[in-house]
C-alpha cells in the first residue's frame, strides 16, 4: 500500500512538472500577465499619469531615456479616450500586443470633435527579473 502511495505521488510530481515546463501553458500565462500590464499602462496614459506609465518601460529604455525626454515624446495625451487590449501572442521572451485605441480629435474647422479608432502593435519584453515591460519602437 505504501509503495502505491509513493508511486502515485511520484506520478503527480512528474505530471505537475510537465505542466510547469509546457511551453504552450507558459505562453498562456505570459499572455494573461502581459494583457493586464498593457491595459494598466494604457489606463495610466489615458489618465495622464505619465510618470507611473514610465515604470512599465523596459529598464534598458529607461536607462537611456530620462523621464523628461519620455514625457516630451508621448503624443496623444488628451486625444485618447479608451484603450482595449485585443490580442496578445507570446514567445518565451517577447510578446506582441494588439491594442485598439479610441480617440477624440478636435479639428479646427469642425464644430464637433470626431471619434475614431486605430490599432497599434506593441512589443513587450520579459526582463531578467521575470517582469514584462513595454519596449517602445519609436
Amino acid at each position: 500500500m505504501r509503495t502505491k502511495k509513493i508511486l502515485t505521488a511520484m506520478a503527480m510530481v512528474v505530471a505537475l512538472s510537465a505542466c510547469a515546463t509546457d511551453p504552450a501553458a507558459q505562453a498562456k500565462k505570459d499572455e494573461a500577465v502581459v494583457a493586464q500590464r498593457a491595459a494598466e499602462r494604457w489606463d495610466l496614459l489615458i489618465q495622464g499619469r505619465l510618470e507611473s506609465a514610465y515604470e512599465y518601460l523596459t529598464p534598458g529604455y529607461r536607462a537611456v531615456t530620462p523621464y523628461t525626454h519620455y514625457q516630451k515624446s508621448v503624443k496623444g495625451r488628451g486625444l485618447w479616450q479608451e484603450a482595449t487590449v485585443e490580442n496578445v501572442k507570446c514567445e518565451p521572451e517577447a510578446c506582441e500586443v494588439k491594442v485598439k485605441l479610441n480617440l477624440l480629435i478636435h479639428y479646427p474647422l469642425m464644430r464637433k470633435a470626431v471619434h475614431t479608432d486605430t490599432e497599434m502593435i506593441e512589443r513587450w519584453i520579459k526582463g531578467q527579473d521575470g517582469v514584462w515591460a513595454f519596449l517602445p519602437t519609436e
